[in-house]
């Protein structure tokens, strides 16, 4: 598999390593990454700028019942 690489600021680094140890960055960008691509499949005329990354909460799944 092929690695690909981007390059970040110090500040945006500094940043990520700052992060509390359990949240998991590299899940997040997984999916974000994921989210990316699928778009760019749709429409490969996309441009950064047309990306703006927001959050959703989970669905609350503890009130449906056991199986």
């Amino acid at each position: 598999m092929a690695k690909y690489t981007a390059t970040i600021d110090e500040d945006t680094r500094q940043r990520i390593l700052a992060l509390p140890g359990h949240v998991r960055f590299s899940a997040f960008m997984r999916k974000a990454i994921t989210v990316f691509v699928e778009e760019l499949e749709k429409n490969p005329d996309l441009l950064p700028e047309n990306f703006i990354i927001t959050h959703t909460a989970r669905k609350d799944g503890s009130d449906k019942k056991g199986r």
